[in-house]
C-alpha cells in the first residue's frame, strides 16, 4: 500500500484503530463541483519562490514556507482544467481592516499579530499571480478560519447547485480544515487534491489530512481529481 503523508506520525495503535473503525472510506465525487483556492495569498506563500521559511516568516508571520510555492502548480493545473469545463472557481482573501478592529479574539494568539501584512487591498493579501482571479470567479473575503462564516458563500452555492467541493490552499489546519467541516456539515461532498493543500508547520499538515480523511474528505492525489474534472461535460448555467 503506498505510503501516506501521515503514517510516519500515527503509533502503530492508531492504525489498527482506524482499520478497526472502519475510518477513511471513500465519500466519492459528485456531478457538479466547484474548485476552491483558499488564501493562496503572498503573505502565506512568500512573494516568490526560492525563500527558506526562517527568512520568509521574518517578513509575513503566516509564511508557510516551500509547501506554498510548491502547491501552487498542482492547483494552477486545476484551475485551468475548471476553466474549460466551466466549473464555478471560489477565492478567499483572508484580510482585515487597517486598525485591524475585524481581527477579533484572533489577534490574541500571536505575539506579532500588531504587524500590517494582513490589510485588506495590499499586496500581501493578494492571490499569487499564477492563480489570478478573474471577473467571472467568485471572491470572498473572510475574517474567520471557515469561509462560510459571516458569508455568502453558502449562498452562491445553492444559487450554482453545487454538490462537490474540490479544496485546495492554506492552511491545512486552520482555513482549509474548518472550511472542509463545515462544507461537511451541510452535506457536500469534499475532496482534498493532497498536494494542493499546505501548512506552516509539517505534523499540523500531515495529522489533519488524516484525520480529514477518515471523516469529513477524500484526501486523494491531484492526478485522480484531474481525471475526474476531465471526464465531465462542459457545464452549462
Amino acid at each position: 500500500m503506498t505510503e501516506r503523508v501521515w503514517d510516519r506520525f500515527l503509533t502503530e495503535h492508531d492504525k489498527r484503530i482506524f482499520e478497526l473503525a472502519g475510518y477513511g472510506k471513500r465519500g466519492g465525487f459528485g456531478k457538479r463541483p466547484a474548485l476552491f483556492i483558499i488564501d493562496v495569498q503572498y503573505n502565506f506563500c512568500g512573494d516568490e519562490p526560492g525563500q527558506t521559511h526562517e527568512e520568509g516568516v521574518k517578513r509575513y508571520r503566516t509564511h508557510c514556507g516551500e509547501a506554498g510555492w510548491k502547491a501552487v502548480p498542482h492547483i494552477e493545473r486545476l484551475m485551468h482544467l475548471a476553466r474549460e469545463k466551466n466549473i464555478p472557481i471560489f477565492y478567499t482573501q483572508s484580510e482585515r481592516r487597517p486598525d485591524q478592529l475585524d481581527n477579533g479574539v484572533q489577534g490574541g494568539k500571536s505575539h506579532r499579530s500588531q504587524e500590517k501584512n494582513n490589510v485588506e487591498g495590499t499586496h500581501a493579501t493578494q492571490t499569487v499571480a499564477p492563480l489570478a482571479p478573474r471577473p467571472q470567479d467568485m471572491l470572498i473575503g473572510k475574517r474567520k478560519p471557515s469561509a462560510f462564516f459571516g458569508t455568502l458563500f453558502m449562498s452562491y452555492l445553492n444559487h450554482l447547485d453545487v454538490d462537490t467541493l474540490i479544496m485546495t490552499g492554506c492552511t491545512t489546519s486552520g482555513c482549509l480544515r474548518a472550511t472542509t467541516v463545515d462544507a461537511f456539515s451541510y452535506n457536500f461532498k469534499v475532496v482534498i487534491p493532497e498536494e494542493t493543500a499546505f501548512d506552516r508547520f509539517e505534523a499540523s499538515h500531515a495529522i489533519n489530512l488524516f484525520d480529514l480523511n477518515c471523516k469529513y474528505a477524500d484526501v486523494v492525489p491531484t492526478g485522480e481529481v484531474a481525471g475526474y474534472l476531465e471526464g465531465l461535460p462542459v457545464r452549462e448555467g
